[in-house]
């Protein structure tokens, strides 16, 4: 995962996203992608990012959270996550420029509930309080990594946990998402999200009945219009990928684009780079084209309440 027009946030019961599209403007979602160490957190927000994803490995021994792409290793690598939401707190700052934190969970079904809470999704829930009272929105992530993770211990323990701030996404077409959440989750708490590391391989031309990355996040997009999803994104955009960035925006009808290093770049953390900074340029850019339909999400913009 420069903001315009941010205000307060949590003070209104009707949220700022509401009013924005009744008025015509969607909010976009610029999402800093593998922002897995401290320095990262700040270059996003620096190239202007609103939002944040970052990968978390569960740790029993000690009962920790950390920050760090690939859990199968037996090094506890990458900042433990208080202090990495110690710096999105203070780099999102009192002008709210941080709207949204994906927490893509890595092994949600890692440690349990019961014996070491801190590494359970169940202690990651209790973590995330600490941004959503900052006024950062929070997304758990079940990208299904293994099989009965979606419906397992760490999915379970978020339901009926969630607050006006947090919502769940599942990867995936729109029947697999639909399956997904008919495991549980109220709809105004569903997000979905498709795409690839390499975000042509499978991405069609938005124009088939279904399949592809394009064409299923359309689908998604007319179930948000249903009610039925409360949001939909794509992933992973480089500086490179401005065509797929227009398509997701256009024809797609993507909230948001998970946007960094990806496969054609190479697959590495966020970092300060012009590869990361023009791929979060790509999604604001179409953005300022569109400034009559859509604008960026500021700190007021609620997907979940």
């Amino acid at each position: 995962m420069a903001l315009a027009g941010i205000g307060l946030v949590g003070a209104a019961n009707v949220s700022t996203a509401d009013a924005s599209e009744a008025a015509g403007q969607r909010p976009v979602y610029a999402i800093a992608h593998r922002v897995d160490t401290l320095d990262g957190v700040n270059a996003a927000i620096k190239h202007g990012a609103n939002g944040i994803e970052v990968d978390l490995c569960g740790w029993s021994k000690p009962d920790e959270w950390r920050a760090h792409h690939d859990c199968a290793g037996t090094n506890r690598e990458g900042p433990a996550l208080s202090s990495w939401i110690d710096r999105a707190i203070a780099q999102s700052g009192p002008g709210h420029k941080l709207s949204l934190v994906w927490l893509d969970i890595k092994d949600p079904d890692y440690c349990a509930e019961q014996q070491n809470r801190a590494c359970s999704v169940a202690g990651l829930h209790d973590q995330a309080q600490r941004l959503t009272r900052a006024g950062i929105q929070v997304m758990y992530g079940f990208f299904g990594y293994k099989p009965g993770e979606i419906g397992g211990r760490g999915w379970q323990s978020l339901q009926g946990k969630l607050g006006p701030m947090e919502g769940m996404t599942v990867t995936g077409s729109l029947k697999t998402v639909e399956d997904a959440y008919a495991k549980g989750f109220p709809e105004r708490q569903r997000a979905m999200d498709y795409g690839d590391s390499n975000i042509g391989k499978g991405f069609g031309n938005c124009a088939e009945a279904g399949y592809n990355t394009c064409a299923e996040l359309k689908l998604g997009a007319k179930d948000r219009a249903a009610g039925k999803l409360r949001a939909t994104f794509s992933w992973t955009s480089t500086l490179n990928d401005k065509s797929y960035v227009d398509q997701l925006l256009d024809a797609g009808q993507v909230d948001g684009i998970i946007a960094g290093y990806g496969e054609s770049t190479g697959l590495k953390d966020y970092a300060d780079t012009p590869e990361c900074a023009k791929a979060i340029g790509l999604v604001r850019d179409w953005v300022s084209r569109h400034g009559s339909t859509h604008r960026l999400a500021t700190g007021n913009d609620r997907l979940f309440a």
